[in-house]
């Protein structure tokens, strides 16, 4: 009888701890997701640096099809890498495609989706293929995002031009509690719940 008693305490002790330790979880899993995004800005303003106030773009190639450069490994994120603003990632999910499978380019978080970090995908507003982000052209740095937690893409879209789902990988996740972090062109990071992101401005997308 009394067996059962301890043991019956300590399922309720459990059942207790269980929910603290997967918030706990959760929170270590989201700052280290906050500190990966604040490096990879920090690469992509020492690559600004280096290149005349330029972002890196989306990819070296003129266009999807282009051919003289290649797209492949010819990404934003291999230019970061091959530049040495960025360590190289242990493992490549695809290196070509410049789709990392660990290291700074990854959200800690991601289970079901492969967790990448997209670059801002606009022509007007942020890079494409040959195509680059002045910085010092960004009216307001602090308030225009960049990089961004995904569903699966190195690059994102507006949801202002091309609505986010669920089965958009070039969608922000909804993986750290309901919300997303995004990179912002001064540098910082910032957490904002998915609805949040769907409602902001046209400071954050560009106008």
């Amino acid at each position: 009888m009394e067996l059962l008693v301890v043991v019956a305490i300590i399922a309720i002790l459990a059942g207790m701890l269980l929910p603290a330790l997967n918030k706990a979880r959760m929170h270590a899993q989201q700052s280290n997701c906050a500190a990966n995004q604040k490096q990879v800005m920090a690469g992509i303003l020492m690559y600004a640096g280096d290149f005349g106030d330029n972002t890196p773009p989306l990819n070296l190639a003129v266009s999807f099809t282009g051919t003289n450069p290649s797209r492949n490994n010819n990404w934003w994120t291999n230019l970061l890498v091959r530049g040495n603003y960025l360590p190289a990632p242990k493992s490549w999910e695809s290196e070509a495609g410049g789709k990392s499978r660990t290291g700074v380019f990854i959200c800690p978080s991601a289970v079901s989706e492969s967790g990448q970090f997209g670059i801002y995908a606009s022509q007007t507003y942020g890079v494409g293929y040959n195509h680059s982000l002045k910085l010092s052209r960004v009216k307001d740095a602090s308030a225009r995002v960049l990089v961004g937690d995904t569903r699966g893409s190195i690059s994102f879209y507006s949801p202002l031009a091309t609505p986010w789902s669920i089965t958009l990988a070039q969608s922000f996740s909804d993986r750290h509690a309901g919300g997303a972090i995004g990179g912002f062109c001064d540098g910082h990071v910032e957490y904002r719940k998915y609805t949040s992101w769907l409602a902001a401005d046209r400071d954050c997308f560009g106008r």
